[in-house]
């Protein structure tokens, strides 16, 4: 599989190729911007490569990397996350999962109010998903191919 920086280059590249695309095309600069920061989202921090305990993505998180170990525990690499859409679903189900949780914690000590529809109405939210599924699939994309090349090349 290519390095995780390589990952990260083929997807900042392949990003910058879309938005200048997508301004040639006619789409606003607002969602030039959102596609590209939810591309930039999926490539950091929500890779296929959670899958892995050590890994560029999950050292990303930071202090808080331990909420990944469980996800990388739970799901095989190259399994379930590497699967285009059904992954990034898998991700941002565990990860809002946990945020969920955190939420009905601090909820009785904190007023807050979370109105979910709100995001769903925001007229970014599809360029900014475009962007997450526009990443998630080159890198799984990037698996696919390193490997076919590999397993063709002699010893």
């Amino acid at each position: 599989m290519p390095s995780g920086r390589t990952h990260d280059r083929i997807n900042l590249i392949s990003t910058a190729i879309a938005g200048y695309l997508g301004y040639n095309w006619g789409f606003s600069w607002d969602e030039i911007l959102a596609f590209s920061l939810g591309s930039i989202v999926a490539t950091f921090w929500f890779s296929p490569d959670l899958d892995l305990r050590i890994s560029r993505p999950i050292k990303r998180w930071g202090k808080i990397s331990f909420i990944w170990w469980p996800y990388a525990a739970i799901v095989p690499h190259r399994g379930i996350s590497h699967i285009p859409i059904i992954g990034i679903l898998t991700r941002f189900g565990y990860f809002f999962g946990i945020v969920f949780l955190i939420w009905l914690i601090v909820r009785n000590f904190l007023p807050i109010s979370i109105k979910v529809s709100a995001i769903f109405d925001n007229p970014y939210f599809l360029p900014f998903i475009l962007g997450v599924l526009f990443a998630d699939t080159l890198h799984i994309l990037a698996d696919f191919v390193y490997s076919s090349i590999k397993s063709r090349s002699f010893p």
